[in-house]
């Protein structure tokens, strides 16, 4: 009898842990063309990630089908992450609406995407989004603080604030971003005569102006870190070829992904995001790595201070992939922030 009681015990846990999966795939239908969205995690705590990748036109459904961050047995033991592909792309079409490929059109594919997922699950929804997709983040919130006021908070990863096309990222972030770096291995006594060369050379330099320029600053900074690199192995590669009604085949003709970010990063030239970081009125956390290039540290303390309600955790030891880099850092620094523990 006891050995029964201890079965059915069993049989009633794993029935109660396999309720709390999902794992789903679904259109939304936005103004000119369906999205496909992945969703996979654990529910039981009713959050929900709406995971916007980085790249401006990258597929974000290949990036979680195939566990490329490693999030299947790390974040989604605790909650569910929504995956989705931006417009015109992993779909069969004619012709992609070209007018419809802006940053305010993407800001409403999240909400609606959002809103999809907040109906469907119950679900409290946060927007989260790596490099490119974090400044989308950024921007649905501070252009929408309205129509997202569903949305429970926002975290952006490792997004410059600044774009190609801003003049302070060449003469102020990144220069002082080189600066502190030195000073910073000098002070550890670390191959100090190479990190006194490299001091001498930004402060008289002062600004990155020129492509050589720029190429001698890459090369200093790329000194500090060396960032940790995810092979792409033949079962990661299969789980997304045979991921159906998802077609991959898509993906591997870049031709219409080049041409979402080719338009989505033009759209950056006339974009000056601090003005837009007032007007989020949501709470929200700023992520990036202590040896992130891309999204230096110095950029995201200004950022932080204009965001009224935020905060900014930069992550010891990493770069711009701090789930590679600090995955059980970056993994508690996010489920503590949505009051995961």
């Amino acid at each position: 009898m006891k050995c029964i009681r201890v079965f059915f015990i069993l049989i009633f846990i794993s029935q109660f842990i396999y309720a709390q999966k999902v794992k789903d795939f679904f259109y939304t239908i936005p103004e000119t063309k369906e999205l496909p969205v992945f969703v996979r995690g654990n529910i039981r705590n009713q959050k929900i990630l709406l995971f916007v990748q980085g790249g401006s036109a990258e597929n974000g459904i290949d990036f979680g089908r195939s566990n490329y961050p490693k999030w299947k047995k790390t974040l989604e033991k605790n909650v569910a992450i929504a995956y989705f592909d931006q417009r015109g792309l992993n779909k069969s079409i004619t012709k992609i609406d070209t007018s419809k490929i802006n940053p305010i059109q993407v800001s409403k594919d999240i909400l609606l995407i959002a809103k999809k997922l907040h109906k469907t699950y119950n679900a409290e929804i946060y927007l989260f989004g790596h490099s490119t997709g974090g400044q989308n983040v950024l921007d649905c919130l501070a252009t929408f603080p309205k129509e997202a006021s569903f949305i429970k908070a926002g975290i952006a990863f490792n997004a410059p604030i600044t774009t190609d096309f801003s003049p302070e990222r060449y003469t102020t972030y990144r220069p002082l971003y080189l600066k502190n770096l030195a000073h910073h291995f000098i002070a550890k006594d670390t191959n100090t005569a190479y990190w006194e060369k490299a001091l001498h050379w930004m402060t008289a330099t002062d600004s990155i102006h020129t492509p050589e320029i720029s190429r001698q600053w890459n090369s200093y900074v790329d000194r500090a870190y060396n960032p940790k690199k995810r092979s792409i192995g033949l079962g990661m590669v299969l789980s997304v070829i045979f991921s159906r009604p998802y077609n991959p085949i898509k993906y591997l003709n870049q031709k219409d992904n080049d041409l979402v970010g080719d338009l989505l990063w033009k759209a950056d030239r006339n974009l000056n995001r601090w003005e837009l970081l007032p007007k989020i009125q949501h709470p929200l956390l700023l992520l990036t790595g202590q040896f992130d290039a891309i999204a230096v540290p110095e950029e995201l303390e200004v950022a932080q201070k204009l965001i009224p309600n935020s905060e900014l955790i930069i992550l010891p030891n990493c770069g711009h992939s701090p789930f590679f880099d600090q995955p059980k850092l970056f993994e508690k620094a996010v489920l503590s922030f949505i009051g995961v523990e």
